[in-house]
């Protein structure tokens, strides 16, 4: 794995993946809900992919330099997740997704079996960034970390049984 210099651009990128996939998370939901399979599997098929892509990402930080990242275990919904702080910039992750050996590494304020009471609760008011989707992709592409790379498939079956890619066009 090679480590990533946790620089402001490469975090708002992020950030702005992160806060995508979100949303990705809710439209799947509403398109299933609506009867709309294919735009639903797109979307699910797309918002996978961010957040493992948020998780290389945040794994290649901690490997580049722990010093960089703190964290806390948060109890959210019933389930324990790892809030991380890399300068200005937080983000949960399941405490497994970037695997033991470089959580260990992660000056964490609690432990894991005494999570911080902490609902999560979206805020879709709050923005930090202006940088649209493609622009986020492409430069964590630049970084060495592409979306495409991510997707369980590059395609997804339609409601019709087409198929139908669901790849980035603008990445390599």
């Amino acid at each position: 794995m090679d480590p990533l210099e946790p620089t402001d651009d490469l975090l708002e990128s992020l950030y702005v993946v992160n806060k995508i996939a979100k949303q990705f998370a809710d439209e799947a939901t509403a398109a299933y809900e609506r009867g709309d399979v294919t735009e639903s599997n797109v979307r699910s098929a797309r918002k996978d992919a961010l957040y493992r892509t948020k998780t290389a990402v945040l794994s290649r930080v901690v490997a580049h330099d722990s010093s960089h990242v703190t964290g806390e275990y948060h109890a959210i919904n019933g389930d324990v997740w790892l809030f991380l702080a890399v300068g200005d910039w937080r983000f949960h992750q399941p405490p497994h997704a970037i695997g033991s050996g470089l959580t260990d590494e992660i000056d964490i304020a609690n432990e894991r079996s005494e999570p911080v009471d902490a609902p999560y609760v979206r805020d879709s008011s709050v923005d930090r960034s202006d940088r649209t989707l493609e622009e986020a992709l492409s430069r964590l592409a630049d970084a060495g970390v592409n979306a495409n790379d991510h997707l369980a498939r590059p395609t997804v079956t339609s409601e019709h049984d087409r198929i139908v890619d669901v790849r980035w066009s603008h990445l390599p």
